[in-house]
């Protein structure tokens, strides 16, 4: 397999009287029919051959051009790593681990999850050099962040950004004309981010959401390819963040999608999105009791990186602000997931309770006939009793017929029990 520029320069090499190692068979006209020529030719009547074999094309002119004007002998020089390392920035972030600078983010989850709330936050931590929630630190405090939101709903921003007592001087929106939605695909509305990036010299951009901001839609890899291309230039030039909020797709019945717990197969629209973007980050809510609360726990956790160690996953609660209002409490321990009890759960909350209730203890053989009516086997209640081993004291020697389990509080050393 020949370039159009490497088969030029094997016929100029040729001509020149240079030695040429290389197959006919990997020519493609009219470059193959140059080269049987001249190869065919009879020393020094090379150019004349060359000029008989490309009579009458209409494409003659640039084609003697192309070979006549290539320097024989030459040799493109290709930069190995070694060469190139030396000049290469290192990776920057704007916040570690979660949102490099220069380069696409992407931000998935449903409706209603707080991915908002999430984009005000950080844009307050950011001006107010608060710190990111896992207590990494703002690397340029006080610069300004842009904001596009695309349902164009500037009061919902105004809102939230006063519950947080945000400095709105360093917050920009970017606006619509008049009638219209802000469509990142169109020229216009590039070149006017454009302009604000190279103004304002932000931190930080957030784009919120894709499926609002894009009308030739998320499906097609080709206008994907223009827009996401587009933002990681400008993320470059602008040598910030950029965070593209993203939605999920549609879960299969009988799942809330506030609490799916995702990947990033599962956000909408082409998966070119994901392949560009160099962190992917999922936010969720998480159901921590038997019925689900949409005011709950939230997690924030990385799907996706290509710069590093995938970092802990987060948690926040909304904290609700009086007489309205609120704000993210964020918190270093991701929520833990609700999960329905076990047998051996109820036995063991059974045994606590019981002993708790009995504050002077009960005999073993009193604990095995009140659980048997319960329901529990006798094997079960003495799993749940070593599973307790560390609060539940010995009156006496565990073999003394007048032993007692009592409920202790403070751990107690541990026994083996039969």
């Amino acid at each position: 397999m020949l370039t159009k520029r490497m088969q030029v320069q094997f016929i100029a090499d040729r001509m020149a009287g240079l030695s040429v190692q290389v197959d006919a068979r990997h020519f493609a006209q009219p470059w193959l029919a140059c080269w049987n020529a001249i190869t065919s030719a009879p020393k020094g009547q090379e150019h004349e051959a060359l000029h008989k074999a490309t009579e009458g094309l209409p494409e003659q002119k640039e084609i003697l051009q192309a070979i006549l004007g290539a320097r024989p002998g030459y040799v493109p020089g290709f930069q190995s790593l070694k060469d190139l390392g030396p000049e290469l920035p290192p990776i920057e972030w704007v916040w570690k681990d979660y949102i490099p600078r220069g380069l696409l983010s992407v931000l998935g989850a449903s409706q209603g999850s707080g991915k908002s709330f999430v984009g005000l936050d950080l844009a307050h931590r950011i001006i107010h050099n608060q710190g990111f929630p896992d207590g990494t630190p703002i690397a340029r405090p006080g610069a300004s962040v842009v904001y596009v939101e695309a349902e164009n709903v500037p009061q919902l921003m105004y809102g939230r950004s006063n519950d947080y007592l945000t400095d709105q001087s360093r917050i920009f929106p970017m606006l619509p004309d008049q009638g219209e939605m802000i469509d990142l695909g169109l020229p216009k509305y590039q070149d006017r981010l454009t302009e604000m990036v190279g103004g304002l010299k932000p931190e930080l951009i957030i784009l919120d959401s894709l499926s609002s901001m894009h009308s030739r839609g998320q499906n097609n890899v080709e206008d994907l390819r223009a827009l996401v291309g587009y933002l990681t230039r400008l993320a470059g030039w602008g040598n910030c963040g950029l965070l593209l909020i993203h939605h999920i797709r549609k879960p299969p019945s009988g799942q809330r999608m506030a609490n799916v717990d995702f990947d990033t197969q599962d956000l909408s629209g082409s998966g070119y999105i994901t392949q560009q973007a160099r962190v992917v980050m999922g936010l969720r809510g998480v159901q921590t009791g038997p019925e689900f609360d949409p005011n709950g726990p939230r997690e924030l956790k990385v799907l996706k990186s290509n710069l590093g160690a995938y970092p802990r996953p987060l948690g926040f609660v909304f904290e609700q602000l009086y007489p309205e209002g609120a704000r993210l409490k964020w918190k270093t321990e991701a929520p833990r997931e609700y999960r329905e009890p076990t047998q051996m759960d109820v036995c063991r909350e059974w045994l606590e309770d019981t002993l708790r209730e009995n504050p002077q203890g009960l005999q073993p053989k009193e604990v095995l006939k009140m659980g048997t009516e319960q329901g529990f086997s006798r094997s079960m209640l003495f799993r749940a009793r070593r599973e307790l081993s560390v609060h539940i004291q010995n009156t006496r020697g565990r073999q003394a017929p007048d032993n007692a389990w009592r409920w202790s509080d403070t751990p107690v050393e541990l026994e083996e029990e039969e």
